[in-house]
């Protein structure tokens, strides 16, 4: 049989089942939302590789516009160093180099890029340098390539590598 509740004045709390339906609509909300939140977080991997891959790019680019603009003192024409941002920058071919004091410095100079690794390869016989954000739990390292200017006149590649970034 059912007994009413006596009412009684003053407050009210929840009913068993009214707390149930609530907990019950609070898991309903996360579970739709955290996938779409892993998401969000896989798109801007996404955004900050490609943004990484632009800086690196124009770092280029200011190298050699540098490099043809502003030859060195030295009669060096092939501009195996050039200063960016105050900071010496190994060139090669009028680009800068696949390597530390290269290209990895050119583009540290605009910031600190702690969330990134750069790892020395070969493409093709020619120094390259791997570029990947460090793997989280969420994705992969998402990578691209720099690889130096191969000869007078070439400028470097720079690929995305589109399997590593989901």
């Amino acid at each position: 049989m059912f007994f009413p509740r006596p009412r009684s004045t003053g407050m009210r709390g929840l009913s068993l089942f009214e707390f149930a339906a609530a907990v019950l609509l609070i898991c309903v909300l996360i579970a739709v939302a955290l996938p779409r939140l892993a998401d969000s977080r896989v798109a801007a991997r996404q955004v900050r590789l490609k943004t990484l891959m632009a800086t690196t790019q124009a770092t280029a680019n200011l190298f050699r516009l540098r490099c043809e603009s502003q030859p060195p003192a030295n009669g060096d024409s092939a501009c195996n160093e050039l200063v960016l941002s105050s900071q010496k920058v190994a060139g090669i071919h009028g680009w800068p180099a696949a390597s530390a004091e290269g290209i990895t410095k050119a583009v540290n100079s605009w910031g600190q890029t702690a969330d990134i690794d750069w790892q020395p390869d070969r493409i093709d016989g020619v120094p390259a340098l791997r570029v990947s954000l460090k793997p989280t739990e969420i994705a992969g390292a998402c990578e691209f390539i720099y690889a130096q200017a191969a000869s007078p006149g070439a400028a470097p590649r720079i690929e995305l590598i589109d399997a590593t970034c989901p």
